[in-house]
């Protein structure tokens, strides 16, 4: 029997008609090269952030639990919808959402960890439909309430899914075809990679590249899962992520955290707590304070920092360009996204002086 395991994003979904669309191509996979299909799907595009909005209107100081609450119903209202789309097709589904997907996770809401894996409601659910659609980045824990394994984090769970299912690959869909030397919407001269290694994606992951999530890479790199990024308009497999493929590219992440403490021992105590939370820094060439910036689970990073009792100085958004190859990795800040897109398109062609094209890996 197989099992083609797809995960699609927000991207793939910013209108209602989307879900037909990914019900099509469903039906269209069932008729062709899969006999079963697991679908990790992601809330709707900009739902997440609405409902953050609206938890936040409620009570800014709204804790992690109840915003977990919240802001996991837009992955259960996609699941709905896709599933509604698939009827359309008259295709069985089955559903699993964080209470019944068999994820157990800690109870560090908002970016909760792993601890478990129950195989049994997923492939129990294969038993009886064509396909079952999974609601990402969610899980349950120990004393079961709903909990999030971080922003962006349906990759997560679609590499799981995977590894349950005992696939060799799983499919990730957005709105661009693969992996790109930098962010193609802001540097036009970004070349699409065709195959990339599991440590160069997660690197540039936790530096703020809107790829993959960092976990889903690590995870997959471990059990040996090729991750395959496309897009459904065209439909090809643009980027295959694997264990070979060093590629050079320029991330340029929008809403980096910079964080600035009091002293170096402040600065050195908070780095200790992210190298226990698993949650890179970045550094600026020439920053001669106390700061670090934070391009990923910042958010998380700071409510743990409250937590402990550390409290920086000032906390403040800037855009920040990172150089990533195998010889270095060097960041720059910026507060000016026009700035730092003309700085990134520049780095990128020292990188890349010749023709726009396929990336070549090093």
């Amino acid at each position: 029997m197989t099992v083609k395991v797809m995960k699609f994003g927000g991207s793939s979904f910013r209108r209602a008609d989307c879900y037909r669309s990914v019900s099509t191509h469903i039906a269209n996979r069932l008729a062709t090269d899969a006999d079963k299909v697991v679908v990790v799907v992601s809330a709707m595009y900009g739902v997440t952030e609405s409902l953050k909005a609206l938890a936040f209107s409620v009570n800014d100081r709204c804790n992690s639990a109840a915003l977990d609450t919240v802001l996991t119903t837009g992955e259960i209202a996609s699941v709905g919808l896709l599933e509604a789309a698939l009827e359309r097709h008259s295709i069985p589904a089955s559903s699993l959402f964080g209470y019944s997907s068999g994820i157990q996770t800690s109870s560090d809401f908002n970016r909760a960890y792993i601890e478990d894996i129950d195989k049994a409601p997923l492939l129990s659910a294969l038993q009886v439909s064509q396909v079952v659609i999974v609601a990402g980045a969610q899980g349950l824990d120990k004393s079961g309430r709903i909990s999030m394994l971080g922003r962006n984090s349906s990759d997560l769970s679609a590499v799981v899914a995977a590894d349950i299912v005992g696939s060799s690959s799983c499919e990730i869909y957005s709105d661009v075809c693969g992996i790109y030397t930098s962010d193609p919407h802001l540097v036009n001269e970004a070349m699409l990679v065709q195959d990339i290694s599991y440590a160069t994606v997660s690197r540039m992951g936790r530096c703020g590249a809107k790829v993959l999530h960092h976990g889903a890479v690590e995870y997959a790199s471990t059990r040996g899962i090729v991750i395959s990024c496309k897009s459904l308009v065209p439909e090809i497999v643009g980027t295959q992520v694997g264990s070979v493929g060093e590629v050079a590219s320029v991330v340029i992440n929008r809403s980096a955290k910079r964080v600035t403490f009091g002293s170096s021992c402040e600065q050195q105590i908070a780095l200790a707590l992210l190298s226990e939370l698993n949650i890179t820094w970045i550094t600026v060439d020439g920053d001669v304070g106390h700061s670090i910036y934070l391009s990923h689970d910042a958010e998380f990073a700071v409510t743990k920092f409250a937590q402990r009792g550390i409290k920086p100085l000032d906390i403040s958004t800037r855009v920040l360009v990172t150089e990533i190859n195998a010889a270095k990795q060097k960041a720059r800040e910026f507060q000016d996204l026009d700035a730092a897109v003309s700085y990134a398109r520049r780095v990128h062609a020292t990188l890349y002086p010749e023709e726009p094209g396929l990336a070549v890996p090093l």
